[in-house]
């Protein structure tokens, strides 16, 4: 008879180790062991709110880095006529061009017209500071300090004319009503500002 070949021996799967029954830790030295030894939440609780804070005193600094700084107050202010009266200036040279270029050589003449306005719109202004005013026309210029004005007036024009200490009144171009809360503020007080007062 022959022999059946043996299969070979499959290792028993592998089983918990299992304490030494006289080694087995009572119940109540595993209670002092968990007692004595901290746990892994509160090991990890001190190291959490740590990276919790940097965050947040980063972000302080980052916002006392970051904060806009306050704008400086303007040293001048200078006011001119608005830009759109350039559009006049256009307007006029349109309506001139068809009888300057057929009526000879004398109706050229007629393109001084928005010339001398586009001179005067660029030109006219007045700039103020914290010590004079400067107002500037189309052929000259006048200075004078805050000291030697004693009020203000409004014209024709609704521009406003400074009264001077002599009794001389210069017109302030393209300066109006809406604009002496600022030029009283650069004129450092010594212009009384309307719009506080009662």
């Amino acid at each position: 008879m022959s022999e059946t070949p043996q299969e070979p021996e499959q290792p028993d799967a592998e089983q918990p180790a299992t304490e030494p029954s006289g080694n087995k830790p009572s119940d109540a030295e595993r209670a002092e062991r968990a007692d004595a030894e901290p746990s892994d939440a509160e090991q990890a609780g001190p190291v959490e709110k740590a990276e919790q804070a940097e965050p947040v005193e980063e972000a302080e600094q980052s916002d006392k880095a970051g904060a806009p700084a306050k704008p400086d107050a303007p040293k001048s202010l200078t006011f001119r006529i608005t830009p759109v009266a350039l559009l006049a200036v256009l307007a006029i040279t349109i309506c001139a061009t068809p009888l300057a270029t057929t009526a000879g050589t004398w109706a050229l003449l007629l393109y001084l017209i928005p010339l001398g306005l586009l001179v005067w719109i660029l030109r006219t202004r007045t700039t103020v500071d914290a010590r004079q005013v400067v107002v500037r026309t189309s052929f000259g210029r006048t200075k004078f300090s805050w000291d030697d004005v004693v009020s203000l007036r409004l014209n024709e024009r609704r521009w406003l004319k400074a009264v001077l200490r002599s009794g001389k009144e210069v017109q302030l171009p393209a300066v109006r009503v809406r604009d002496l809360p600022r030029v009283a503020a650069i004129s450092g007080g010594r212009l009384p500002d309307p719009t506080t007062q009662e």
